[in-house]
C-alpha cells in the first residue's frame, strides 16, 4: 500500500476515533437530547421528499381531474399530506434550533472546564517546553467552538445521509444509472473540501511560530506597564507596524489557498450542474415518450435536487469536519497529555505538624532539551526551623533550586530527601499543604482584598482577623485600610468601583497571601524587589521572629536582607561556593564578600 493510501486511511481512522470519543463524553451526559436531535434531524430529512412527492402525485391526479375523472379520497389524503408536510417542518426546524442552543451552552461549558481543569494539572516542566506550550496554545487560541461545530455537524451529518438514501431510493427505482451519474458528479466537491481542509492546517503548524510572536506583540497592548512603556519609549507605531508584518506575512499564503480553492470549487460546482442538466434532460424525453407522468417528473426532479444538495452538503460537511477535526485531535492529544513529575498513587504521607528536614543529596540537574547543567552534585542539608538564604549572580542556579524543591522537576542525578524521604515517593499533596511560596512572577488576584489574601489556602473558611494579620505581616494593612472599602475593595480598575495597587502594593498583597497560608517552609524568591525599604525592614523583622518550627527559604540579591539569615549560601555554576553566617563568608574573602563590597560601596 502506497504511503498516500495509508495517510487517508489513517486521517479516516483519526476522524472516526474522534467522532467516536466526542460522541461518548456527550451520550454520558445528555442522552435524552441526543434521541430527541436524531429523531428530530431524520424526521426533516423526510420531509422534504414527503413534501416534493405529495406535489408529484396531486398534480397526476389534478391531470386525470381535468381529463374528466372525479375527485377522489385519494385526492383529499394528497391535499392533506401537502399541509402537513409544509406545516410540520417549521415546529420542527424550531424545536432543533432550541435544542442545539442548549447544545452549544452544555458543550461550552464542558469543554471550557476539562480543558482549564487540565491546564491546571499540567505539569509545569509541560509548560515550559516549547513544544508542549505550542500545542496547548494552539487549543486555547481555537477555543472549544469548533468542538462545539464538530458535534453539531454530526447531526446534519446523519441527516444528510438519510437524504441521500432517500433520494437515492427514489431515483435508483426511476433508473440507476442517473443516481450513479450524479454521485460520481459530486465527487469533485468532496475532494476540493479535503484539499483545502489540509491546506489550512498546513498554514495553521507551520506559522505556530508567527502566531506566538502576534499574541507576544499583543499582549504589550494590554497590560498598562507595558502601555507606559510603549507611549514614554514612542514605541506604539513601531509595534504596530510588527503586528502588520505578521499579519500579512501569514496571510498571504491563506489568500493565495483561498484563491486555488475558489477555482477548484467553480470546476467541481459546473461539472455537478452539468451532471445534473443530463438528468434532467433525460427525465423530461421520458415524460415526452409517456414512460412517466408529469407529476411523477416533478418529484423525480425535486429528488435529483435534493440528492443534489444532500450530496453537496454531505461532502462539505465532511470536508469541515476534517478541517475541524484536525484541531480537536489537538484538543485530545492536549488531554492526553502524561505528566512528566510521575506522582506516587499511594505516596507518603508527611507530618504536617512539623518543619520537616530538607536535604539535596549530590544532585546535578539539566532542563530537559537542553545541554547546560544548571545543578552539578549539589548537596545541602536545611534543618528544621532554620533562616537560610541563597545568593548569587543571575543563572547560578538559586530558582532552579527552588524549582526542583517544589518538585517541579525531578533531577536527572541525585536525590532531594524531606525528613529522610525521597521527594519522589512522597505525596505531593501532602508537600504542597507544608509549603509557601512567592517567586518573581506572582499572580495578582482581581477579587475582593480579603478574598485576594485568603487564596493562600482556599480548603479553608476564610478568616476575616486572620486575613488582617497576615495583611499586617506583609506590611499591605496600611495601604488597604486607606481605600474606600478597606478588606471588600475591590482589586482591578477594570472591574466597577476597582482600584489598580502599584507593583511595591501587588507584592505586599503577595506576600500577605503567603503569610496567611501559615506554611511550615516559607520560600521567598526576591519577595521585596518593588517594596520600599522601610517596609521592606519590617517585613524581615517579622520574618526573623517567625517561630523556630517554621523553614525559611530566602534569595535575594539584597544583601541587607540575606545578612540576617542563620546560614548563607553562595551558588557559583550550579555548586555551592559558600556557606556560612554573613560575618564568616566576609572572613572567607570570596564570591561572597566580592559582590558584598560592590554592592556596599553603592551606598558609600
Amino acid at each position: 500500500m502506497s504511503k498516500k493510501k495509508k495517510s487517508k486511511i489513517s486521517i479516516i481512522a483519526n476522524l472516526a476515533k474522534n467522532s467516536l470519543r466526542l460522541t461518548k463524553i456527550v451520550w454520558g451526559e445528555k442522552k435524552g437530547t441526543v434521541i430527541l436531535l436524531l429523531f428530530i434531524s431524520f424526521a426533516l430529512s423526510a420531509f422534504s421528499f414527503l413534501q416534493s412527492g405529495s406535489r408529484g402525485l396531486l398534480i397526476n391526479e389534478l391531470v386525470k381531474i381535468v381529463g374528466g375523472q372525479s375527485i377522489s379520497f385519494y385526492f383529499l389524503i394528497l391535499i392533506g399530506a401537502i399541509i402537513v408536510a409544509n406545516f410540520l417542518p417549521s415546529l420542527f426546524y424550531a424545536w432543533e434550533s432550541y435544542l442545539f442552543k442548549l447544545f452549544w451552552f452544555f458543550l461550552e461549558e464542558k469543554f471550557e472546564l476539562l480543558l482549564i481543569k487540565k491546564k491546571g494539572e499540567v505539569d509545569i516542566a509541560v509548560r515550559e517546553d516549547p513544544k508542549k506550550n505550542d500545542l496547548i496554545n494552539k487549543v486555547f487560541e481555537s477555543g472549544v467552538w469548533r468542538i462545539q461545530n464538530f458535534v453539531d455537524r454530526q447531526f446534519y451529518i446523519m441527516q444528510g445521509a438519510m437524504e441521500v438514501v432517500i433520494a437515492a431510493a427514489v431515483l435508483i427505482f426511476a433508473n440507476w444509472w442517473v443516481f450513479t451519474l450524479i454521485f460520481i458528479g459530486t465527487i469533485p466537491e468532496l475532494v476540493v473540501e479535503m484539499k483545502y481542509g489540509r491546506r489550512v492546517w498546513n498554514i495553521h503548524t507551520s506559522k505556530a511560530e508567527i502566531k506566538r510572536k502576534f499574541w507576544n506583540v499583543k499582549s504589550h497592548f494590554e497590560r498598562l506597564p507595558s502601555l507606559v512603556e510603549l507611549k514614554l519609549f514612542q514605541n506604539t507605531l513601531y509595534f504596530i507596524d510588527i503586528i502588520r508584518d505578521l499579519f500579512r506575512n501569514s496571510g498571504k499564503r491563506k489568500k493565495e489557498m483561498k484563491e486555488k480553492r475558489l477555482w477548484y470549487r467553480l470546476i467541481s460546482l459546473t461539472v455537478g450542474q452539468i451532471v445534473v442538466a443530463v438528468a434532467t434532460i433525460w427525465f423530461i424525453f421520458e415524460v415526452i415518450n409517456g414512460n412517466i407522468q408529469i407529476g411523477t417528473l416533478t418529484f423525480i426532479i425535486a429528488s435529483i435536487g435534493n440528492l443534489r444538495r444532500s450530496l453537496s452538503g454531505l461532502f462539505n460537511s465532511f470536508g469541515q469536519q476534517y478541517q475541524d477535526n484536525l484541531f480537536i485531535t489537538d484538543v485530545f492529544k492536549f488531554l492526553d497529555l502524561k505528566p512528566i513529575v510521575k506522582k506516587k498513587e499511594k505516596g507518603i504521607v508527611l507530618d504536617s505538624g512539623k518543619a520537616p528536614k530538607i536535604v539535596f543529596d549530590d544532585v546535578t540537574f539539566r532542563y530537559p532539551g537542553t545541554d547546560k547543567v544548571v545543578l552539578k552534585n549539589f548537596s545541602l542539608s536545611i534543618a528544621p526551623g532554620e533562616k537560610i538564604a541563597f545568593v548569587g549572580v543571575n543563572g547560578a542556579g538559586k530558582t532552579t533550586f527552588v524549582k526542583l524543591l517544589c518538585r517541579f522537576y525531578d533531577p536527572d542525578k541525585g536525590r532531594i530527601l524531606i525528613d529522610g524521604h525521597d521527594l519522589r515517593e512522597i505525596d505531593l499533596e501532602s508537600w504542597y499543604i507544608q509549603l509557601g511560596a512567592i517567586f518573581q512572577d506572582y499572580a495578582h488576584y482581581h477579587f475582593l482584598v480579603k478574598e485576594a489574601i485568603a487564596m493562600g489556602r482556599t480548603g479553608q473558611k476564610p478568616a476575616i482577623e486572620k486575613v488582617k494579620e497576615a495583611a499586617k505581616a506583609g506590611e499591605a494593612d496600611i495601604f488597604i485600610e486607606e481605600w474606600e472599602k478597606a478588606y471588600g475593595q475591590m482589586l482591578g480598575k477594570e472591574f466597577t468601583g476597582g482600584v489598580e495597587p502599584s507593583i511595591g502594593q501587588w507584592q505586599k498583597l503577595a506576600l500577605a497571601r503567603v503569610f496567611y497560608r501559615d506554611p511550615k517552609v516559607l520560600v521567598l524568591d526576591e519577595p521585596t524587589s518593588s517594596i520600599d525599604a522601610e517596609a521592606e525592614a519590617k517585613i524581615f523583622e517579622r520574618i526573623e521572629k517567625i517561630s523556630q518550627d517554621r523553614t525559611v527559604i530566602l534569595i535575594s540579591h539584597r544583601f541587607s536582607t540575606v545578612r540576617r539569615a542563620n546560614r548563607i549560601a553562595v551558588i557559583k555554576r550550579g555548586k555551592i561556593d559558600g556557606l556560612g553566617t554573613h560575618e564568616e563568608l566576609l572572613k572567607k574573602d570570596g564570591t561572597y564578600a566580592r559582590l558584598f563590597k560592590l554592592q556596599a560601596e553603592k551606598y558609600q
